[in-house]
């Protein structure tokens, strides 16, 4: 058994619902797992909430020479007010260039591992946004001599600040010329950041895990991680017993949703965000409206699952549901069994976790070559891997779908739940875990 730390900023939705998976499987694997995070939100006892403890001079039994003493030296040491204020770092909002400052410490070693409970031998990571950085981190381990894996929920953990690049490779070099830094004299902060996570990763033997196929690939490609051996992926975690397609047959009755009808589902929480590029699923639909007669159009629903929907969508002239966000996975898991078709409009995306939570319910997927779908979407198998931004062969992809006969819709959905089962299930990822603790022990031997 293993003293394993998991660390993330929080315990909920999205990159921080990720790492409390990890922390779930690791656990569950029997051994000794603390979550320690910034923001605890779910009750688990496992999930530990850092507490900063103040250390104050000790005093009671100076001499009063001494306590004079000090006050002196205290006084002569205050911080000066400062004549220049400095200027804040000032980005390009769609490369979510959050991680600012890989220098500064922010939090205290000896308050994380009383917060915790224990030594770790291994520390993993995932989205530690204004909780700790690289360079915490390289203290935490420095500390305790833990091995420490970083798994990418994004790409931040191998760029200059970023967690979505957009095409831009300065993280295969120097992060030089960052173009989410519009300010030409700031821009050296991309690159002293890189500088910092690079020496950190080296002098503390940081690994990384890949969360996706694309993750995967950027991560051999970056200057910090592509000397490293092996890269496993965990393709997204998904709790099979929870989201699978044991009521497909019957889930369209659950939701009162008809039978011979086609039902596309799509869905993020943000749906005004660019990387979800819903602005080419809207043209999709607009070029199937255009390919369809009349009753076939007839038979297809769009249902749209959001905390608010884009203004664009009143284009779709196919009959359309917004739905609530779904936090509860077993209503979840009932919706994507009553759809027949996921689509993933994504272009800029380390996920999105629905991909791989659609395939496990017997759901084929249609969407960009991008984060999850990159490895988990095949061809004519369970789904369609479009190029980028390709709207006709989105509208294709979608239509290969709906023209499925019923035999040839189950061999389909069948091969979703395989590909889920094989490279996405808490079963794997146990492989997956299994294997780094495994190696370890024999490099220590």
């Amino acid at each position: 058994m293993k003293k394993i730390l998991v660390l993330s900023t929080g315990d909920v939705n999205g990159a921080y619902e990720a790492m409390y998976k990890v922390a779930h499987i690791l656990k569950n694997m029997g051994h000794e797992v603390v979550m320690c995070v910034k923001n605890k939100t779910k009750a688990d006892d496992f999930i530990k909430p850092y507490i900063h403890i103040q250390h104050s001079p000790v005093t009671k039994n100076l001499s009063l020479t001494e306590r004079v003493i000090r006050k002196i030296k205290a006084k002569l040491t205050q911080p000066q007010p400062q004549t220049a204020v400095k200027k804040v770092l000032t980005t390009d909002s769609k490369y979510s260039f959050l991680s600012k400052d890989e220098i500064t410490e922010h939090i205290n070693v000896d308050s994380l591992l009383k917060s915790v409970g224990f030594i770790p031998d291994y520390i993993f990571t995932g989205m530690t946004i204004d909780f700790l950085n690289s360079t915490d981190l390289f203290n935490i381990q420095k500390a305790t001599q833990a091995k420490v894996y970083n798994i990418t929920v994004d790409m931040n953990h191998f760029t200059g600040g970023c967690h979505f690049s957009w095409g831009c490779e300065g993280y295969m070099n120097i992060c030089d010329n960052c173009p989410a830094i519009p300010d030409e004299s700031q821009k050296n902060v991309a690159k002293d950041n890189l500088e910092r996570k690079y020496q950190n990763a080296q002098k503390a033997s940081f690994q990384i895990i890949a969360g996706s196929g694309l993750t995967l690939e950027q991560a051999k490609k970056s200057k910090i991680y592509r000397e490293q051996e092996t890269i496993y992926n965990i393709n997204s975690l998904i709790d099979t017993t929870l989201l699978n397609d044991k009521n497909k047959s019957i889930a369209k009755k659950i939701f009162s949703l008809e039978e011979e009808n086609f039902y596309i589902l799509t869905g993020a929480q943000n749906m005004e965000d660019p990387r979800k590029g819903f602005k080419y699923l809207i043209e999709a639909l607009e070029i199937l409206d255009q390919q369809l007669p009349e009753d076939l159009k007839k038979k297809i629903n769009l249902l749209v699952v959001s905390n608010s929907i884009n203004k664009e969508f009143d284009r779709v002239t196919f009959k359309k549901q917004k739905i609530d966000y779904i936090k509860d996975y077993r209503l979840l898991s009932l919706l994507y069994q009553a759809t027949d078709v996921f689509v993933n409009s994504s272009i800029e995306d380390s996920g999105p976790m629905m991909v791989s939570e659609a395939l496990a319910c017997g759901t084929p997927v249609v969407g960009f070559d991008t984060g999850v779908l990159t490895n988990m979407v095949i061809d004519d198998y369970n789904g369609y891997k479009i190029p980028m931004k390709d709207s006709l062969q989105l509208a294709e992809g979608i239509k290969k779908i709906f023209e499925l006969d019923k035999n040839q819709y189950a061999v389909f959905s069948k091969n979703a739940v395989q590909q889920v089962q094989e490279f996405s299930s808490y079963e794997y990822a146990e492989e997956i875990f299994t294997k780094i603790l495994e190696q370890d022990d024999q490099k220590t031997l």
